[in-house]
């Protein structure tokens, strides 16, 4: 298993630098592998979870991260390539994972979630009828609806023929049908899809082929006319969002330079915004909108065809208008394969990969300019404290026992991001300067009596002498 960068007790396991004061960084892997393709995707608790795949084992498989400072669970153990996972979470919090695996004669989209605790075996999503050996795999895209049906868009071709089209299937009924072909190319380069769905549940797809961007969708019951909602030539790396009025939000890059965006909020595709010229663009955009609508892009920067100039970018118009763009980033390594996600307070949560061009030693990365607060740790050991918790890891509840000499006693419960969870305050002893044996059960949830997601707590004993050191434990469930 791969080694990790272990947390410190000051939550000061930022692993890079500050590039600017509001945002963190956190290195989630470190080791002589390669990593790529990360994504990720918040759950009911607003927590950052990770998929990536590694090939520390001699093929690529797909890898899984639920807390920042865990161990990665290994969805997939075949033998084979596993790559280009896409993550999401249905409304019960369960993980769902799409990605690209090879079944011996060519590539293949297939599916996995832990519905019931594990991930299950993974499911074959698209089915050809060739197999040739020579499909070029390309990272998905998948969305979840309110009934919890999984919508897959996909890239399937044969690059033998130069020719790729755009796929679409989904699990309505318990089982995934047919694939939809949804473009039909000769010679054509129809590529790197992005899908959402509006809130009556329809589908939503943009891509590229291989010159401009392409939007489509099928709300008059099946897929109809492809629309060319770019302008300039070679427009590649589209991602599309959908906000509360079902209007239509996309970004996407220029092959030689430019980041731009457009919206039909007018009735159609208004005029596209340039929202940089400054770097060329050899990488992804990824939009997101936020739960007021504002749109938040992250993309990748830097001089094209020169290798270890990339870096990521970020920008919203919460102002009114694209502006003060971020360089998050500051390196002489690649950077590339970015996921992005926002939370409900305007957080955003980017990941992505960073190395040197053309090595086997990219790392996975996530930034985040979401407030992390410290637990303190200047403390003074009390002397034969003994706190401990019982089990560990536990679900649904664990005893915290302690030791205390002192009158009065907080002991606190802390999340990972170092926020207090709760609080089991003043112990009485049984006399000033005598020992006396203290517990308490904690239940895993919150002080409004909310239940907690599973992860890694940490508590910490503080009286009116001193403060002891912090201890972990995992919740599971």
């Amino acid at each position: 298993m791969k080694k990790f960068k272990s947390i410190l007790i000051l939550f000061c396991f930022l692993l890079s630098s500050f590039v600017y004061a509001d945002w963190t960084s956190f290195q989630l892997t470190d080791d002589n592998y390669a990593e790529s393709m990360s994504s990720i995707a918040l759950d009911s608790y607003e927590n950052p979870n990770f998929a990536w795949c590694s090939n520390n084992d001699g093929d690529y498989d797909i890898y899984y991260l639920t807390e920042i400072t865990g161990t990665p669970v290994m969805v997939t153990n075949n033998g084979t390539e596993d790559l280009y996972p896409c993550l999401k979470f249905d409304q019960d919090d369960n993980a769902h994972i799409v990605f690209k695996g090879d079944d011996g004669d060519d590539y293949e989209e297939f599916y996995t979630n832990n519905i019931n605790g594990d991930f299950c075996d993974p499911i074959q999503v698209s089915f050809t009828s060739t197999d040739v050996g020579v499909f070029v795999p390309e990272r998905s895209s998948f969305a979840i609806d309110s009934a919890g049906i999984i919508h897959v868009v996909y890239k399937y071709g044969y690059y033998e023929y130069g020719n790729w089209d755009i796929y679409y299937v989904n699990n309505e009924g318990g089982t995934f049908g047919t694939p939809i072909q949804i473009t039909f190319g000769t010679r054509t380069n129809y590529t790197r899809p992005s899908i959402a769905l509006d809130n009556n549940g329809y589908v939503h797809l943009v891509f590229e082929n291989g010159a401009n961007i392409i939007y489509t969708n099928n709300i008059s019951g099946s897929f109809g006319t492809l629309e060319t909602i770019s302008v300039g030539t070679i427009r590649w790396h589209s991602s599309i969002g959908i906000d509360s009025s079902n209007n239509i939000h996309i970004s996407y890059g220029g092959y030689h330079g430019g980041v731009f965006y457009v919206n039909n909020i007018s009735g159609s595709f208004d005029p596209t915004v340039t929202i940089s010229t400054i770097n060329g663009m050899d990488g992804p955009t990824s939009l997101v909108l936020d739960h007021n609508d504002y749109v938040h892009i992250a993309y990748i920067g830097g001089v094209f065809g020169t290798t270890n100039t990339h870096e990521l970018y970020y920008v919203n118009n919460i102002s009114g208008n694209f502006e003060d763009i971020e360089q998050l980033t500051s390196n002489d390594e690649h950077t590339t394969d970015i996921s992005m996600c926002v939370d409900s307070l305007q957080n955003c949560h980017i990941t992505y990969l960073e190395g040197y061009y053309g090595s086997n030693d990219y790392e996975v990365w996530y930034i985040t300019n979401r407030e992390f607060t410290s637990i303190s740790s200047d403390y003074n050991k009390p002397e034969n404290i003994n706190l401990s918790n019982y089990p560990n890891p536990f679900n649904p509840t664990t005893t915290i026992s302690f030791n205390l000499t002192a009158e009065h006693a907080k002991l606190i419960i802390y999340n990972l991001a170092g926020q207090k969870v709760k609080t089991f305050v003043t112990f009485p002893n049984r006399g000033l300067g005598t020992r006396s044996t203290h517990s308490v059960v904690w239940d895993g949830t919150d002080d409004s009596g909310k239940p907690v997601s599973s992860g890694i707590y940490f508590y910490q004993l503080i009286n009116n002498v001193n403060k002891s050191n912090i201890k972990k434990m995992l919740l599971l469930k």
